[in-house]
């Protein structure tokens, strides 16, 4: 009996510290990215609504890390602004469909090979998202780039963005979902 209790309260402890840990921004880390660098596989990055700029909230990466980095309150409540000054997201660590963003508006970015989003030899899973006002002058994927990868892009509304070739998605060598999103009102001048 004494061991079957042992062995129940093992695999109890296991199975709770299996979850991961919710890291919040801004109240424990002032920075989207500050966040992701504290979090390991499992983890969860849940952001409050506002506007989040300036380093440390833009040309974000997971380098790697099967996480969910999503917004409290969705892409209406919560935005990425760029200032033209590099990209929102940046996905070339070999992340996976654990790796995981939703929630946000990405504006405002400015960056050869996806102003918004760039996704190199990585296929993660973005969803609920508002990718608009972009821009990858003479380059490619003014809201998104896609090369060598598979991921799976849904339910987000791609509008508004620029680029020479690929105004709102360019993808090349790629093999990506693309589910239930709305892409509209992108320009390329190629």
């Amino acid at each position: 009996m004494k061991k079957v209790l042992m062995l129940t309260l093992a695999l109890t402890f296991l199975s709770l510290t299996a979850y991961g840990a919710t890291l919040l921004v801004p109240s424990q880390y002032t920075t989207i990215q500050a966040a992701i660098n504290a979090s390991s596989d499992g983890d969860t990055v849940l952001v409050a609504s506002g506007t989040y700029t300036g380093e440390g909230n833009r040309n974000l990466d997971f380098w790697g890390r099967a996480i969910v980095v999503m917004s409290e309150n969705g892409p209406l409540n919560t935005d990425i602004i760029c200032d033209n000054s590099g990209r929102g997201l940046y996905f070339h660590s070999g992340e996976t469909s654990s790796s995981e963003f939703q929630g946000f508006t990405i504006a405002g970015g400015s960056s050869a090979y996806g102003g918004g989003i760039n996704i190199t030899n990585a296929s993660p899973y973005i969803h609920h998202c508002i990718i608009w006002n972009n821009s990858s002058a003479n380059s490619y994927g003014g809201g998104v780039y896609i090369t060598n990868g598979s991921p799976i892009i849904e339910h987000c509304t791609i509008s508004g963005n620029s680029s020479k070739y690929g105004g709102g998605v360019y993808a090349a060598a790629s093999n990506m979902e693309f589910n239930s999103n709305i892409v509209s009102n992108n320009t390329a001048s190629g």
